[in-house]
Formats: structure tokens, sequence, C-alpha cells
């Protein structure tokens, strides 16, 4: 008898816990970046993450954290913005294409040192000395730059002109 009254309370606080956890996922509130119409450049900005933006009032990067979300105003903890007066996100933390971006230069600045370093190895190894170091010196530096244009080819910004579209979307399952 013990026994069943433990696992009734155990599956009465069980069913509490889900019936609190699922009133959360019946209502999305999100801000959605898209450039045009292409569907892979889509950015989404939920309810608690940091903006960082600028206005057209201010010519500077203002940071706040996104509180609520209503059909034409963006609810931040220090301001209340409509899209209309965004002029720019910063999206370089934020957008997927740039940790791809930073892998690739990464490994084009690793492969430069790599190819650098084999060289000074191998002169040291065959001569006994650097005099052969310049014949490698080339090629890694080209590998090295290239990596390091790479980095700086970033995803940066989000304008909001043209095509770029800055939407509100708000989705209730109520």
């Amino acid at each position: 008898m013990r026994k069943s009254i433990l696992n009734l309370k155990t599956f009465g606080v069980c069913f509490l816990f889900l019936i609190l956890i699922s009133t959360d996922g019946f209502g999305q509130k999100f801000i959605l970046l898209q450039k045009g119409s292409n569907q892979k450049t889509r950015l989404k900005f939920e309810i608690g993450e940091e903006f960082t933006y600028k206005s057209t009032t201010y010519d500077f990067y203002i940071t706040d954290i996104i509180v609520d979300i209503k059909n034409d105003i963006i609810v931040l903890s220090e301001n209340i913005l409509q899209p209309k007066d965004i002029t720019s996100v910063y999206v370089r933390h934020k957008d997927p294409r740039n940790s791809t971006l930073k892998n690739l230069s990464y490994l084009g600045m690793g492969a430069g040192l790599i190819f650098f370093t084999g060289g000074i190895i191998n002169s040291l190894y065959h001569y006994g000395d650097l005099s052969q170091t310049s014949n490698s010196l080339g090629l890694s530096v080209g590998l090295f730059g290239a990596g390091y244009l790479i980095s700086k080819l970033q995803y940066k910004e989000f304008k909001h002109q043209g095509n770029n579209k800055i939407q509100l979307v708000i989705l209730y399952g109520d």
C-alpha cells in the first residue's frame, strides 16, 4: 500500500512538472533576419538572447537583451525598438557560416606554419644549417596569408536595406 502511494505521488509530481514545461512550448516569439528570399541566410534571435544593433538615432552599436516581442515592437531590457528603426544588426557570433570560414582560415594558417616548420627541419637535417629554408618561405607565407585573408571575410553585420528583411514572428499554439 505504501509503495503504491509513493508511486502515485511521483506520478503526480512528474505530471505537474510536464504541464509547467509544456506551457512554454505553446508560444514562440523571435526576430527573423533574412537576405532576400534565400532561406539559408535566415538568422533567428529569440527572447533572452543578446541583440546588438545600430538604430537610425545612434550611429554606433548597442547591445541589449531581448525581453519580449510584440506585433510591431521589440522590447529590450533598456529600450523599445521598431524594426524600421534598425539600420544594421551585428551577427558575427550568430551566423553559422562564420564558423566554416573560421575553420578554413585556421586550416590555411596552420598549413603555412607546418610547411615552414617542415622546411626548417628538413634543411637542418640534410644540410646542417638554415640555408634551404628560403625555398619553402614563399609558399608558407602564401598559405598563412591566404588563411588570414579568409578570416577577414566573416559576416559581421546584417544591413536592413534593399531585399534584407527584419521580421517579428509570433507563433501561438492556443
